[in-house]
């Protein structure tokens, strides 16, 4: 029961599908145990930008997914420090890396995660986002064409000395944007996802 009430908790941090000017953003998240270190949340950051995130904490069962509620918890953090404006981190996908990667080590839980955390500009279509060592990169499909996005990045919640850098795009008209975490090599039947 224990792990049926975590299981609870943790579907109810997941976003719902969210529409908004010709974009649709929704999820599945297919968990191989109850409780899941895969993570992903979205949400609008402004009237013109969205952010978005998946991230993949080592290791399974609760102790990875306590990190989940952490990473979620550190969010909300932010975005109430933005209303306040204390702090503009959320803007800036490098330091929203850095602030997870130094709340991980202050943890001192022995955990770390491999993220993707993007901004999306609905009226400039340009992408800003940062890799903190996740496998595989988010593809993005355009006109037939499917293509990983460039990037890489040390995992987060392992270095203190850790830096991470941010990746520009201008995204197509129409496009889609997959991201997945590793646990997609579980599930399909290619041996990868280049076939």
């Amino acid at each position: 029961s224990d792990q049926q009430a975590g299981r609870q908790a943790q579907l109810r941090m997941l976003p719902e599908p969210l529409y908004k000017t010709g974009l649709t953003i929704s999820h599945q998240v297919i968990s191989s145990l109850m409780l899941s270190g895969d993570f992903l949340d979205y949400f609008e950051l402004d009237q013109r930008r969205l952010v978005f995130y998946v991230a993949d904490v080592s290791g399974h069962g609760a102790s990875s997914a306590f990190v989940t509620v952490l990473l979620k918890n550190l969010t909300y953090r932010l975005r109430r420090n933005l209303r306040r404006g204390s702090s503009d981190d959320l803007y800036d996908p490098s330091r929203v890396l850095e602030r997870i990667n130094s709340e991980l080590l202050a943890s001192q839980l022995g955990k770390h995660l491999t993220i993707v955390y993007a901004i999306y500009d609905f009226v400039t279509s340009e992408m800003v986002y940062s890799v903190g060592g996740h496998l595989p990169m988010p593809v993005l499909v355009s006109q037939g064409k499917a293509q990983y996005l460039e990037g890489s990045g040390m995992p987060v919640g392992l270095f203190a000395k850790a830096q991470y850098q941010n990746y520009h795009c201008t995204l197509p008209e129409p496009f889609n944007l997959w991201m997945f975490s590793d646990g997609i090599l579980e599930i399909i039947e290619q041996p990868t996802l280049n076939d």
